[in-house]
This record gives C-alpha cells, structure tokens and sequence, in this order.
C-alpha cells in the first residue's frame, strides 16, 4: 500500500483528557487516531477497507506532549495515510468522528519523513489568568483566577531572566532527559482589564516547565520572589527550590512553528 506523510492541526478542550500521549485513562491521542482510522474507509472511496490500517502504520506524533488538563488552539500532528485517502474527505470525516472537545482545523499535504515533534523550530505556550476578586465563569475552565493584583513590571524583570539559554533542571521533575538545557526566545504579557495572557515561546520545553515558570512569574508579581531569587534558582539546578507549576487548565499551545 502506497503512503503518504500528511500534518495536521489540532485543537482541543485538555479538561477531560489524561494529556496528549497514548497510555492510562483518555488521550488525545488516542481518540484522534481512532477518528482518522474510522475515517479512512470513507475517505478513500472503499479502497481503504474497514480494520485494514493499524495505529501502528498511521504513526500518528504531536508536536507537544500537552499534559493532563491543558489544551490546544495549534497542536500540529504528523501521521502517514494511504494515498487512496483523499484529505479534503479525511479532514470532514476525521471531524465527523471526533467528539466536541477535539477538532482538526486542518489536513495537508507534507514533505515525505515530516515528523511533527522532531521537526519543529519553535512552539508557543499562552498561559491565561484572571485577575481580581471576581472570577470569569465563563473563562473558568481555561484560566487561573488569582484574587490580587500582579505587578507586571516585576513579572516583566522575572521573564527576562527566563529567557535566553539556561539549564532547566529546577524546573521540571522529568528525570528522564539527560539534557536540560532549552532556549526560551520569548516571554511576554498582555494585560486587557482583568484578564492577563503570558505567551511563552521556546525551542522545546521539559515537563511542566512552562507552568513552573508561570508561578515563579506570578510570585514575582506578588513580591514573594526576587530577581535575584529567580537566577538563584534557576543556577541551582535543584527541583525543590522552585515553586510548584501553575494550575494546568491556563495553559494553551497555541501554534508550532517549521522551517
């Protein structure tokens, strides 16, 4: 059977899913392969038969592993398809099969080998909260409602210290990566009223690093940490001297850049 490599890009409602990778409890993983596969015997007219294309030959890869409870307005995904499948019928019948906490935003064409996490320049995370006594309902389940007031101005001295190339370790539990360097190109934030949006954007980022650098954010803004508390964590390269991460359901990927 002939292939192709295909890309995609997800968004999802992170609430109800144990994170992006296959494995215990529901995944968006999981349910999105189960949609393309459903989806493959009507996408290419009957030449793909039903039960005929394994899991393991659609080799489907995120580009960010989001955890559990994060969500995805840009998740980009590689996978490989049988060229019999036509993506314009693959992109409305995936769509058909998915349930509404997940969508594909779109299905094109991409080079042979194209791998979506190994390929990938940079990604952009935005982290949302809610500032103030009074909550936004209708943002709850997508932001962290925090009652005091931030100074930005000490958060932005926090974010510069953050960014550029630095060894990681303090800021993530993922014992698995023996290199733990990483380069943030980019942390800023927007205020519009209450609601403040921090968009971070690096080559690649650890395991719950991005959260981890939003409370180190946060408690600059509160005064509870320095600057120079933040490089003295961060030269520490000791997990226990920095702050737990910052509630999962702020955090978005919002898009995965390529050459």
């Amino acid at each position: 059977m002939n292939l192709r490599s295909i890309k995609l890009v997800v968004a999802y409602d992170g609430s109800r899913f144990k994170g992006w990778q296959k494995g215990n409890g529901r995944t968006v993983q999981a349910v999105l392969e189960a949609a393309i596969l459903a989806a493959l015997p009507r996408a290419s007219g009957g030449a793909v038969a039903p039960g005929s294309y394994t899991a393991q030959a659609l080799h489907l890869v995120g580009a960010g592993r989001t955890d559990a409870g994060v969500h995805a307005a840009g998740q980009v995904a590689s996978a490989m398809v049988p060229v019999k499948a036509d993506l314009e019928k693959l992109f409305r019948t995936v769509n058909e099969e998915l349930p509404a906490d997940i969508a594909v935003r779109f299905i094109e064409p991409a080079p042979d080998r194209f791998h979506a996490r190994y390929h990938a320049k940079t990604r952009t995370y935005r982290y949302s909260i809610v500032m103030g006594p009074a909550g936004d309902p209708f943002r709850a389940a997508y932001s962290w409602h925090i009652r005091e007031q931030l100074d930005l101005t000490a958060m932005e001295a926090a974010a510069k210290i953050l960014e550029g190339t630095h060894d990681f370790t303090s800021l993530t539990a993922d014992k698995s990566k023996s290199n733990r360097v990483r380069t943030i190109h980019r942390i800023s934030i927007e205020q519009k009223g209450p609601q403040l949006d921090i968009f971070f954007t690096a080559d690649s980022f650890l395991w719950n690093q991005v959260r981890i650098m939003t409370m180190i954010l946060v408690q600059a803004g509160l005064g509870k940490l320095q600057p120079q508390d933040i490089s003295a964590l961060l030269h520490a390269q000791d997990r226990s001297r920095a702050p737990e991460p910052a509630p999962a359901r702020g955090l978005c990927l919002m898009s995965v850049s390529y050459e």
